[in-house]
């Protein structure tokens, strides 16, 4: 049930590709959802005051610890079942849902930025469904959660946002150039995300032998 299968040599590339796509399609909704909606600020330790070892071992530690036990709870244990007896679809919106209201212990965490926790487990969801796995899951997890704390410490960027300053609302601007780039941007990488998943769910149904092609 921790869903801890291997994934076949072949469908890793074109699992990692689909993750990196949709990583990238969710920071591009949330840039555009920063010109909508207030988005909080994230608030975290001044790293200045630990050696650079402490801050290193730190982040690569939580890292793993968050990207292992969440992949594994909430697509392994959580999702999987959900998945038999009602489809990935509700799974996913479900196991989700509960996966972002478990980041509301952070203090800047509220409803505004459910939507990005959904977004965010709809493709580690998908990529735990097509491959049957939370093995790809859990390295783009680990991976995103390195690159976002040191974009953190060092950009002051939250990982929900484009921009380490809040942008302006597009109520006091209008629909400027920024925004409407931002928008068809988001809307390209999307298309992109869609067709990469596509193409995961044939490579995993066709591999034979795979669980995927036995569903």
């Amino acid at each position: 049930m921790a869903r801890v299968n291997p994934v076949r040599d072949e469908a890793w590339g074109v699992a990692f590709g689909a993750g990196v796509l949709g990583l990238m399609s969710i920071l591009l909704l949330q840039g555009v959802m920063g010109r909508l909606v207030r988005l909080p600020v994230q608030r975290d330790l001044d790293v200045s005051r630990f050696p650079a070892a402490t801050v290193l071992a730190w982040v690569v530690m939580s890292a793993f610890v968050a990207g292992i036990v969440e992949e594994t709870a909430y697509r392994g244990y959580l999702q999987r079942p959900i998945e038999r007896r009602h489809g990935p679809a509700m799974a996913i919106l479900i196991s989700g849902t509960l996966f972002g209201f478990a980041h509301f212990s952070h203090p800047e965490v509220g409803l505004t930025l459910l939507p990005y926790y959904l977004a965010v487990a709809a493709v580690y969801g998908s990529l735990a469904y097509f491959t049957d796995s939370t093995l790809p899951s859990m390295v783009l997890h680990v991976g995103g959660n390195i690159f976002s704390a040191f974009d953190l410490f060092t950009r002051g960027r939250s990982e929900w946002q484009l921009t380490a300053a809040p942008p302006r609302l597009v109520w006091e601007t209008g629909a400027d150039a920024a925004f409407v780039g931002n928008v068809l941007a988001f809307l390209a990488a999307s298309a992109l995300t869609v067709w990469a998943f596509a193409a995961l769910s044939r490579a995993t149904r066709a591999a034979p032998g795979s669980i995927a092609a036995l569903r």
